[in-house]
């Protein structure tokens, strides 16, 4: 059965004022038809025969892997479910001055209430760049035995999806591109300022210019020092264990008077703050120094 049926194409808006608004793309019958069974299909491909995997911002399914990532009772943005609810009563998304506004993704769905228990289902794609048909480019249509150059605009609709809402679930195979879509910082933890300056502060911690580094610090460095922080390793191990460790992983670090000496070089940072978070091993055969991108238990 397929999931979406006269599910007319939304789009997410991002307005000059960084906000959202969602827009009715006003499309003919027979377009309605092809881009609802296109969702369907690309949403039923992203989830089947995967292995759900709950979403914890450490692990990353890799291409060609059976496993999709899930947040459980995700709650979907209102600007979003309102436009589910009456899809119809939407401002219709059209050219202004033969520009299109920025579009954040492209979705379908579907919405339902029993007993005042609300549903909703829906597919959304990740909407770039090189998906708009600008006039201000030569676009060139064969017809009869001539290419002729049309300047209309208009906008390519991709045939996957990368985030499926279903039964209260959000899926998705690609954190990345997800988290373009939706807001998932509340869904895993990230260290706050105070969790960073706490972490430098730390009696196992030396490093030069860590006023610099709190305030700096990219997602990623956040992620592995909350991390970090709450697997309590910097209190159940002296910095000369640490480096111990380390050398048998292959993983240089420097300790001074007692503390390891956290490297001011992003990259070599990188490698500490991941041997310190587990993601960093020797491979076994080569004996090559690995830095993975995500973890899971494997038993």
């Amino acid at each position: 059965m397929q999931m979406f049926n006269n599910c007319p194409l939304l789009a997410l808006i991002e307005t000059k004022k960084k906000t959202f608004v969602v827009k009715r793309i006003c499309e003919d019958y027979d377009s309605q038809v092809t881009i609802d069974k296109t969702f369907s299909d690309a949403a039923e491909t992203l989830r089947k025969d995967k292995t759900d995997v709950v979403f914890d911002g450490k692990y990353t399914p890799q291409s060609g892997d059976m496993e999709i990532l899930n947040i459980q009772n995700f709650t979907l943005p209102t600007v979003i479910r309102e436009a589910l609810r009456n899809p119809q009563g939407l401002e219709i998304y059209f050219p202004v001055n033969g520009e299109l506004p920025t579009i954040k993704a492209l979705f379908v769905g579907n919405y339902s209430c029993e007993n005042g228990q609300e549903q909703y289902s829906a597919a959304f794609q990740k909407f770039h760049n090189n998906q708009y048909i600008s006039a201000a480019r030569h676009h060139l249509f064969f017809t009869g035995d001539t290419f002729v150059r049309d300047t209309r605009v208009g906008i390519t609709i991709a045939t996957s999806v990368d985030c499926v809402i279903s039964d209260g679930n959000l899926y998705f195979s690609s954190y990345h591109y997800a988290k373009q879509i939706f807001d998932l910082t509340e869904y895993y933890r990230e260290a706050s300022l105070q969790d960073v300056q706490d972490f430098v502060d730390n009696d196992l911690i030396s490093m030069e210019n860590s006023v610099a580094f709190v305030d700096e610090a990219d997602t990623w460095e956040r992620r592995k020092i909350a991390s970090i922080n709450d697997s309590g390793i910097l209190q159940s191990h002296t910095a000369r264990q640490i480096k111990s460790l380390a050398q048998k992983s292959g993983v240089s670090i420097s300790i001074s008077d007692g503390h390891i000496v956290l490297p001011t070089d992003k990259k070599e940072r990188h490698i500490v703050l991941g041997f310190l978070d587990e993601e960093v091993y020797k491979g076994a055969f080569s004996e090559t120094v690995f830095q993975t991108n995500s973890k899971r238990k494997a038993r």
